[in-house]
């Protein structure tokens, strides 16, 4: 029976490192569209270099900001003149018709979504909101969240889906092998009376079970993704999903092992 066993341990390992993979790369696409937003930076513009500078200042205290960029209107009108040939420089630089400008860019992360609302309620609320001009990109951040809520929705229905299939599988394989395992005790039992210890190895053998199959996805990703080998992260309720999942197939199964453990052999079974 441990042949039997150790194909019973292969498949569970199989099978949730499978799940883990599928989450990694559903979480890469998702962490990817994060990571987007940071290029689409807020763009504050004004003619009032104390406002500007007042706003750099109190934006600083905001750890989820990943860096503020500053450009004088001298610097605006001399990078545009070069990027887009244009004529007429000195005229542009005398007149200083450019406003100075502040590009601020957000951290790639979940909360973005949030951490954009709060720097546009700072902005909206700015008693001198009159003395500038800001681009908040809404449209292209909005359309980078409906990619998000997108593929979240997809990830959520393959947890779901994938999660059954798996819960399916190992209820099933562990009471085939367990029935297995009741049929071969009893053959060999010499009294009747001893059947009914015959899964004295259950919780054992699930222990066994939950922590090879969960925990070599577990360490295998921690191993990968802290020596740099992954890009993205997995959250780790998502291991706890997995256990449970495990979790629930034992203990769906324990009812009808128990019954196999009072099963007896047939006359035939035992003149055999």
């Amino acid at each position: 029976m441990r042949k039997q066993f150790i194909i019973l341990i292969l498949t569970a390992v199989l099978l949730i490192l499978g799940w883990t993979i599928v989450e990694y790369l559903m979480q890469s696409q998702i962490q990817y569209q994060y990571q987007q937003l940071s290029s689409y930076p807020l763009m504050v513009y004004s003619w009032d270099k104390k406002l500007m500078t007042e706003i750099q200042e109190d934006f600083k205290q905001y750890k989820f900001i990943e860096k503020i960029v500053y450009k004088t209107s001298a610097e605006s009108a001399d990078e545009m003149i070069k990027k887009y040939g244009l004529s007429g420089a000195e005229d542009i630089l005398q007149e200083r018709t450019l406003p100075d400008m502040m590009i601020i860019y957000l951290k790639g992360s979940s909360k973005a979504r949030l951490q954009k609302l709060i720097l546009k309620d700072k902005l909206d609320k700015n008693p001198q909101i009159d003395r500038m001009m800001i681009e908040y990109q809404n449209d292209i951040w909005d359309l980078s969240f409906k990619r998000i809520d997108q593929l979240n929705q997809i990830r959520w229905i393959l947890i779901g889906f994938i999660g059954i299939v798996i819960y399916l599988v190992f209820l099933l394989k562990r009471l085939h092998y367990e029935h297995h395992l009741a049929r071969i005790k009893h053959l060999i039992k010499t009294k009747q009376t001893e059947g009914k210890v015959l899964h004295d190895h259950f919780w054992g053998n699930s222990l066994v079970l939950w922590l090879t199959s969960i925990g070599i996805s577990f360490f295998a990703y921690q191993f990968f993704y802290y020596n740099d080998m992954l890009l993205y992260s997995i959250d780790a309720y998502f291991f706890l999903i997995e256990l449970a999942v495990v979790l629930a197939a034992t203990f769906t199964a324990y009812p009808f092992v128990v019954k196999y453990s009072h099963e007896l052999p047939s006359i035939k079974e035992e003149n055999d």
